[in-house]
C-alpha cells in the first residue's frame, strides 16, 4: 500500500523487486527468512524448495551458502528469475551452485524427482484460495524428505463470505484471510501436523509443517524463534 492507504497502480509491481513485496523490505525480508530457515536448522548440504522464488529475494542468500545442486525454485514469473541473477545474483552462481527452476503454475513441486529437507513459500498462500493451497500442500507433503519441513505463512483473519473456498486460484495483489483452523485443518487432509511459528512477520504468520509430529521444531527451538529480529 502506499503512504495514503491506496493500492500502487499496476504497473508499480512491474519491478522485479517491487513484485514480491516492498521494494525497501527486499533486503530485511530476505535475511529474515533466510534467518528463520538457519535457525531451524538449515545446514549447507539441505535441499531445499523455494516455491515462488521470485526475483530471488530469498535466492540471493541461499544459492551461495548452499553446496551445488542445493537450490530448487518454482517461479512461473521467469522474468523475475532472470532478473534476479541480472540484477541481485550475478549468473556465474549458475554455473558454480547449479540452481535448478520450474515455471509451472499448477502448484506442483515433483518435477525436479527430488525430495527437500526444507520448502520454503513466503507470501503465497495469502494470495490464493483454500482449493489451490490444498494442491499445494498435498504436493509440499509428497516431496518431503524423511524428517523434513514446510515453512509457510498465510493472512490471518476472518474468512469473507465465500473467501477463501470459492476463491479459485492466485488474487495477486489481492490476499485471502484464512483462520488458523482452516489451515490446520489443509494441511491434515494433506498428512501433514502444523505448529504455529513465533517468527516476527509484519502482517502474515508463520507455521512450519511436517509428516510426523517428531519431525516438527522442538520446544526449545521454537523458544528461540520468539527472540528473532523485529519485524520487518
Amino acid at each position: 500500500m502506499s503512504q495514503d492507504g491506496r493500492r500502487p497502480p499496476p504497473e508499480a509491481y512491474q519491478h522485479h523487486r517491487a513484485f514480491v513485496g516492498q521494494p525497501g523490505r527486499y533486503d530485511v525480508a530476505a535475511a529474515s527468512q533466510f534467518a528463520l530457515l538457519f535457525l531451524l536448522g538449515l545446514r549447507e548440504h539441505h535441499r531445499v524448495l523455494d516455491f515462488g522464488c521470485g526475483s530471488l529475494r530469498l535466492g540471493r542468500l541461499l544459492i551461495p551458502y548452499l553446496a551445488p545442486d542445493r537450490y530448487f525454485g518454482v517461479e512461473p514469473e521467469t522474468r523475475l528469475v532472470e532478473a534476479g541473477f541480472a540484477e541481485e545474483l550475478g549468473q556465474d552462481a549458475l554455473a558454480l551452485k547449479r540452481p535448478r527452476f520450474d515455471d509451472n503454475a499448477d502448484w506442483r513441486v515433483d518435477g525436479f524427482g527430488e525430495r527437500f529437507d526444507f520448502i520454503i513459500a513466503q507470501s503465497v498462500f495469502s494470495h490464493a484460495g483454500a482449493g489451490p493451497t490444498a494442491r499445494g500442500l498435498k504436493t509440499f507433503a509428497d516431496s518431503l524428505a524423511p524428517g523434513g519441513v514446510i515453512v509457510a505463512n498465510w493472512l490471518l483473519g476472518h474468512e469473507t463470505q465465500g473467501a477463501p473456498v470459492e476463491t479459485a486460484d492466485w488474487v495477486y495483489p489481492e490476499c485471502v484471510e484464512f483462520l488458523p483452523d482452516r489451515i490446520v485443518g489443509l494441511a491434515a487432509e494433506a498428512g501433514l501436523v502444523t505448529a504455529a511459528c513465533p517468527w516476527p512477520h509484519p502482517e502474515l504468520h508463520w507455521f512450519v509443517m511436517a509428516k510426523a509430529a517428531g519431525d516438527l521444531p522442538g520446544r526449545e527451538r521454537m523458544r528461540a524463534l520468539t527472540i528473532g529480529p523485529p519485524a520487518w
